[in-house]
């Protein structure tokens, strides 16, 4: 029954009840020969009483009942249960009569179920986007660590696991730009194993791979871990030094230019291979240096020269003066 009815209903109730105890109490009265008055009297003590008790008791039947179930199922919904009032079906109202509480009773509870199944799907969602971000964090973790290996593999020599060309140049660049920076010197030497042609033709590539393998291997355990050991091709090397003077590159390339001679080589039978190298270096203490292509020049310049000159020997790059061969006194002076 909807509200408005049932004010109606109780606004005539109210209007009538007084009425009809006065008609029953005033015959009574006059049958009795009573006054009259008496029975208006009691009719009014009814209305008065109607008055007083009936707003608690249209309160309760109006408002508060239905209240208090949506003030309940509000607290429910607070904490996340979504199962709405009970014995109330979640359709439309069986006709237009209904209690307007009902019908917002049947619409919250509507609400409710809307509310869980989006809250299900929310949450189905969320567990899928959480797999796929799962996913997709391991894929870009194997993504970057084959980044990492293709750079690796890109800048590594793959026989003997030193730098290749290119890691050579870029780290010369930087270094470059470092010292012209801090106006600090670098040197350069370039190195080339001597008659290497013979080894593979002698004694095969395979014993030419071991003997490259084995040099860098000497090369780079004679150096700091500062300086920088390469293969830029074939059987050439070179290695970089930073902050080094001139007496210390000299005595660098002579220390392993000794090492070298003096490093025991095998071939596949164990025989004893005698391996032999030419070097070239360049050393720059300028304000301004050259540029790395060019430093790598007067370098390349200068093993040239050792080699012409018999190899087996180191020839240096004067910047002023050009090539010029390590002689005797410079060795023993460094």
């Amino acid at each position: 029954m909807k509200i408005n009815t049932k004010l109606k209903s109780i606004m005539l109730l109210s209007a009538i009840l007084p009425l009809f105890v006065v008609i029953v109490v005033g015959r009574t009265e006059l049958a009795r020969n009573y006054n009259f008055d008496r029975a208006a009297a009691i009719g009014m003590v009814t209305a008065i009483l109607l008055g007083l008790l009936g707003p608690k008791l249209v309160e309760r039947w109006l408002v508060t009942g239905s209240l208090a179930k949506i003030k309940d199922f509000c607290r429910q919904v607070k904490q996340n249960k979504y199962d709405g009032f009970d014995g109330l079906p979640n359709e439309e109202a069986d006709s237009d009569a209904e209690n307007e509480f009902i019908s917002l009773m049947r619409d919250m509870n509507w609400m409710a179920h809307q509310i869980k199944c989006r809250e299900q799907q929310l949450e189905t969602t969320i567990n899928d986007l959480t797999s796929t971000r799962s996913e997709l964090l391991e894929q870009k973790q194997a993504l970057e660590a084959a980044n990492t290996s293709l750079l690796q593999m890109a800048m590594t020599d793959w026989m003997t696991k030193l730098p290749n060309r290119r890691h050579f140049f870029d780290h010369l660049e930087r270094e470059m730009c470092r010292r012209n920076r801090n106006i600090r010197s670098i040197s350069l030497i370039i190195i080339d194993v001597d008659h290497f042609k013979r080894v593979n033709d002698c004694y095969g590539h395979q014993v030419g791979d071991s003997v490259l393998i084995e040099l860098a291997a000497v090369l780079q355990q004679g150096l700091r871990l500062s300086d920088l050991a390469a293969r830029i091709g074939g059987e050439e090397f070179c290695l970089l030094l930073s902050d080094t003077g001139w007496e210390e590159t000299l005595a660098v390339a002579l220390r392993m230019q000794e090492t070298i001679r003096n490093h025991v080589f095998h071939d596949c039978d164990g025989n004893v291979l005698q391996i032999t190298c030419s070097m070239g270096m360049v050393h720059d203490r300028r304000p301004a240096a050259a540029e790395p292509e060019l430093l790598y020049r007067y370098a390349d310049r200068a093993l040239y020269a050792a080699k012409e000159a018999g190899r087996n020997r180191v020839c240096y790059y004067d910047l002023e003066s050009g090539v010029q061969p390590v002689s005797e006194q410079k060795i023993s002076a460094s």
